[in-house]
Formats: structure tokens, C-alpha cells, sequence
């Protein structure tokens, strides 16, 4: 009697998933002839010695149960990688959001200059014309007081004489007088 193999493939799944993954370690040695007679007779009636020499080595161990993991393993393992992303996303969220409020800040710092500097500059332009007027106001009373003052120095010096000073300074003498008699009849 043969086996058909391709009647094991027809077997169901089931009784694959039964079997361990992986197949148990067995030494060479350590295996054991199916009931065959080591004395007896042969199919012929014979009587026949098979020479038979087991090993007895030990059985291997078996592998130890697996153990628990350890809730650090398992928080590292399982939770660490999921906060990878929001870890992410909150550095990211949190690193614009204080650009923006840099920005912000310098933007409004820069609109508040702006503004002192405009009113500075209006300042500084009102503060010119009033220096160009002072100026206009000191010309003009030096152009007018200048004449005097050169009549005067020259007078003191005695450079300007003959009949022009004395005709000059008789008017200023007859106004003055005229001066002090309207202010006598008042």
C-alpha cells in the first residue's frame, strides 16, 4: 500500500496549525527502532540477532516558558513609537507658533518705531522752521541796528565829522527836543 502525496495537501488546516512550528530538536542517537524484534524469528520463521545499541543520552530540556514582559518593555515597545508622532507634531506646532509670535512682536515694535520716528521727523522739521525764522529775526535786527551802531563807533572815533554829522545830529537834537515839549503840553 502506498501513500498518495498529494492527500496530505487534501488534509484541512486545522491539523497543521496543531502541529508545533517548530519541530522539536532530536539527537541522531537518541532514536529509537520501531518494534522490530531484536531476537525472533524473521518472516521465514528464522530465528534471527539484530545487534541493537541504544545511547542513552539525556533529553534535551524543554525550552523554558516564555517569560512575561516587562511593563517597561511593553511601555517602550508599544507606547514610545505612538508618541513618536505626536511628539513631532507638538515640537512643530509649538516651534511656528513662537515664530509667529516673533514675527508678531517684531512687526508691532517696528509699526510703534515708524510711528515715533514720523513724529520725531515732524519735530525735527517744525523745530528748523522756527530756527530759520529766529535766524530771519536776528538778520533782519542786525541789518537794522547795524548802521547805528557803525554811526555811533564812528562818531566815538571822530572819522565821521564835517556838516552831515552836525546836520544829522541836529535833527536827532530838534526831534528829541520836539519829543520833550509834546510830552510837557500833554
Amino acid at each position: 500500500m502506498s501513500v498518495n502525496p498529494l492527500r496530505f495537501l487534501a488534509l484541512p488546516r486545522t491539523l497543521s496549525a496543531a502541529r508545533p512550528t517548530h519541530p522539536l530538536p532530536r539527537s541522531f542517537h537518541s532514536t529509537i527502532l520501531r518494534n522490530r524484534p531484536t531476537s525472533g524469528t524473521t518472516g521465514t520463521g528464522t530465528p534471527h540477532h539484530i545487534p541493537h545499541t541504544v545511547h542513552a543520552h539525556p533529553r534535551p530540556s524543554p525550552p523554558p516558558p516564555p517569560k512575561r514582559p516587562s511593563p517597561h518593555a511593553v511601555w517602550y515597545r508599544e507606547i514610545v513609537p505612538a508618541m513618536l508622532p505626536i511628539f513631532l507634531i507638538s515640537t512643530t506646532l509649538f516651534l511656528s507658533l513662537s515664530l509667529l509670535r516673533t514675527y508678531l512682536s517684531h512687526s508691532r515694535s517696528l509699526t510703534e518705531a515708524e510711528s515715533r520716528i514720523s513724529e520725531l521727523e515732524d519735530k525735527l522739521a517744525k523745530y528748523r522752521v522756527e530756527r530759520r525764522r529766529a535766524r530771519l529775526r536776528e538778520k533782519r535786527e542786525r541789518e537794522r541796528i547795524l548802521p547805528l551802531v557803525v554811526e555811533k563807533v564812528l562818531q566815538k572815533v571822530g572819522v565821521v565829522g564835517g556838516e552831515e554829522d552836525e546836520g544829522v545830529v541836529e535833527e536827532r537834537e530838534r526831534a528829541e527836543e520836539r519829543k520833550k515839549a509834546m510830552a510837557r503840553l500833554l
